[in-house]
């Protein structure tokens, strides 16, 4: 499995719903809010770019999600 962090840019106010919605995608290690020009990061195992593809599709439909970047692990 390849390790991606998703960083997540939310409308004002919406990181808490975003955070619990994220929660419950198969595969994600981690959500935590963060300070700066992302309001929450994910860290995500996928075992194909494909998955990963429609998982960040999944992500960037969630009500209250403006944009995302998505950084994919290239050294194990």
């Amino acid at each position: 499995m390849v390790l991606a962090c998703i960083m997540i840019h939310c409308k004002p106010g919406t990181a808490p719903e975003v955070m619990e919605t994220i929660k419950s995608i198969k595969s994600v290690r981690r959500v935590f809010e963060t300070l700066g020009a992302y309001d929450v990061v994910v860290e995500y195992e996928f075992p194909s770019l494909e998955k990963l593809g429609i998982t960040v599709y999944e992500i960037a439909r969630i009500n209250g999600v403006i944009a995302t970047e998505t950084l994919i692990e290239t050294i194990m």
